[in-house]
């Protein structure tokens, strides 16, 4: 339970072994490859390159060919998973069968050539319908549309606004000349059409009547025959087109039964991204490559067994104090801290060589999160939720740890809520109250405290246990300066700050609190003393003179006021015990207002409710309280997470093969 020691790995092998090495390196999965610190532009590094790129660019096309497919099928041939589906497992053999991945990627291409020649007869059959649409308001007139009249009677197809008076228009028209005629025709919604046949010795005339109309002319050239007899031709064409459109979808719909191969060449083109990613990292010769990278110490041997394989020079050497920073970080833990990592990496990664915070955190963190939400009811459902999630799911990563860290979270649940006796709020007080089973409910055992009740108690717990966690991460920095040298800071640091708290409590109590003895204060106020000292002659020596005088005022000013807003911080665990119980309450008393059924509708839902808002609020100020109050005593962060070249997939789980 800490961080995994690291080895520094360099191997000088032949490139001819690359390809397979890398292979044989991603299948073991613990070798991380980083860039040499070397710059190629050197003239010292004349004949040194990076390996070629072609293979990556390829890797990544024929992964976006698969993810398009696999779009393309989640739309035609939807997939029925379902929420607790289960991963396929296959070997990595299966995996890196070169014959079934181009047979997947032949049945990548046909998907997206039958999705284009779908959107090809889309588009089409859009494009008749848009034909179709123009003209349907002429569907009523029995004139050809090729029509223009003669020279001297022209025929013009014309359209106006369709808000426009149509009468007005033609007694305007009317005005203006009697050789002209509007025969109406249909509209659609923002034109109304008709047909304007008027005598050429009037056309300029019949123009300027129309123009304050908002008149204009249509042009329909490329049709011939009347609109009602073009827009039947378009619909037969239209049809045809949809019957295409129904093949086409067919087809696709028949590639669903190559999903399952496609997902596996998804994950196939993944391992080739990584690999090729990698090798990018190497330093290449002609003859030779250069692998510059990080192993954990426990895979040395297993390590050294692949390379024994290969023509190969390769050294492993612990990393020397300046390259700390440049060592990757794993976590190694047991099944109860290690769900915990998740927590670790979204804050930041140890640095190597410090405390690995896991196994510290986790105690506090379940009883937290319990000590706030404390409810039996509640509980249940996490442990019943995530058990059942876990055992039908099997997830993996991060959402495997989260969900287990809510399990076990929900088992702290169920154990405060046993003492306070609180289930669902007070549902089942209520409820035998309504039922008139009795009007003075018992819990099974006699609740220890309530939240309600006993807010003293609450808030001196919440502040013991605040005080427990601060002097915890005080310990661990202690103990992390005196593995590295730093006795002096311990002192006058951790351990002064212990005495100056713990003899002011002793003190306080000893004159303040009636029964205990006063020998105590004595011992306090001598106690307190020597921290004052311990911290005035830390700052005296670190700054080698007056100056170290000034420092420890600042330093009793930051230090107060520093641990004393720590502590009131865990006041937010009271806040949260008692906010859920009250909300809980508020829906159970609301409910039985009206009865035995809508109390346990308005119970249901409310307690829903409460629940959810209690997952949220117990896991973010949890979190704030170890990150903050807890991680800010000892925790050196600034290590970048262990990333290996490995075999990582996320449609199949890989099936380790027997030897």
């Amino acid at each position: 339970m800490a961080i995994v020691k690291m080895k520094r790995l360099r191997l000088l092998c032949l490139r001819s072994d690359r390809e397979r090495l890398l292979r044989e390196l991603q299948s073991l999965g613990c070798v991380e490859i980083r860039e040499p610190a070397i710059d190629l532009s050197d003239p010292e590094w004349a004949g040194l390159a990076k390996p070629e790129s072609a293979g990556l660019e390829k890797a990544k096309q024929d992964s976006l060919l698969l993810g398009d497919a696999l779009e393309v099928l989640r739309r035609y041939a939807p997939a029925k998973d379902g929420l607790f589906a289960q991963r396929p497992g296959i070997t990595e053999g299966e995996l890196f069968d070169d014959g079934a991945y181009a047979e997947g990627l032949a049945a990548a291409r046909q998907v997206m050539e039958a999705e284009q020649a779908l959107a090809a007869k889309t588009a089409e059959k859009a494009k008749l319908q848009t034909q179709k649409a123009s003209l349907e308001p002429w569907s009523s007139l029995d004139v050809p549309l090729e029509t223009e009249g003669t020279a001297t009677v022209p025929v013009h197809f014309c359209c106006v606004p369709v808000r426009t008076d149509f009468a007005a228009l033609e007694a305007a028209v009317g005005q203006a000349t009697e050789l002209a005629q509007l025969v109406r025709a249909g509209s659609d919604k923002e034109l109304r059409y008709y047909l304007l046949i008027c005598h050429s010795s009037a056309l300029s005339l019949c123009s300027e009547a129309m123009r304050p109309f908002g008149a204009s002319r249509v042009t329909l050239r490329g049709w011939t025959g009347t609109a009602a007899a073009e827009i039947a031709k378009l619909d037969g064409r239209i049809a045809a087109l949809e019957r295409e459109e129904e093949r086409c979808k067919a087809d696709l719909a028949a590639f669903g039964q190559q999903r399952d191969a496609l997902r596996r060449c998804v994950d196939r083109a993944t391992q080739e991204i990584g690999r090729e990613q990698n090798k990018a990292r190497l330093i290449d010769t002609d003859a030779a490559f250069l692998l510059d990278g990080w192993l954990p110490a426990e895979n040395e041997r297993e390590l050294e067994g692949l390379l024994g394989g290969f023509q190969c020079a390769w050294e492993m050497a612990d990393p020397t104090q300046e390259e700390y920073p440049q060592v990757p970080i794993k976590l190694k833990n047991n099944p109860v801290t290690g769900p915990f990592n998740v927590i670790t990496e979204m804050y930041a990664m140890p640095a190597y060589d410090t405390v690995d915070p896991n196994p510290l955190m986790a105690p506090f963190f379940i009883l937290f999160f319990g000590f706030m939400m404390n409810d039996i009811g509640y509980g249940l459902l996490m442990v019943l939720g995530t058990a059942f999630f876990l055992m039908r799911a099997k997830p993996k990563g991060g959402t495997r740890d989260m969900m287990s860290m809510f399990f076990m979270c929900g088992i702290s649940s169920i154990f405060w809520g046993c003492l306070t006796g609180s289930f669902f709020g007070d549902f089942l007080p209520k409820l035998f109250q309504l039922t008139g089973i009795s009007n003075d409910f018992v819990w099974f055992w006699p609740p220890l405290f309530t939240p309600i009740n006993d807010i003293i108690l609450v808030m001196v717990g919440s502040m013991i246990m605040g005080v427990v966690q601060v002097f915890t991460g005080m310990a661990v920095s202690v103990e992390e300066k005196f593995r590295h040298g730093n006795a002096l800071d311990a002192v006058t640091q951790e351990i002064a700050w212990w005495c100056i708290l713990i003899g002011a409590a002793l003190a306080i109590a000893g004159s303040a609190v009636a029964g205990i003895p006063a020998v105590l204060g004595t011992a306090g106020i001598a106690l307190l003393a020597v921290g004052l000292l311990l911290l005035l002659a830390g700052n005296i020596v670190r700054a080698k003179g007056i100056g170290g005088v000034m420092g420890f005022f600042g330093d009793i000013y930051n230090g107060i006021s520093g641990y004393f807003s720590d502590i009131l911080s865990y006041l937010r665990l009271m806040a949260l015990m008692m906010a859920g119980s009250i909300i809980a309450s508020v829906f159970n008393t609301l409910g039985a207002v009206f009865g035995l059924v809508p109390f346990i509708v308005v119970a249901i839902i409310g307690n829903a409710l409460c629940l959810v808002l209690n997952l949220l609020g117990c896991y973010v100020h949890t979190m704030r309280l170890q990150c903050l109050e807890f991680f800010g005593r000892f925790y050196q962060d600034g290590g970048k997470p262990f990333r290996p070249l490995a075999v990582e997939t996320k449609y199949v789980d890989i099936l380790k093969e027997e030897m």
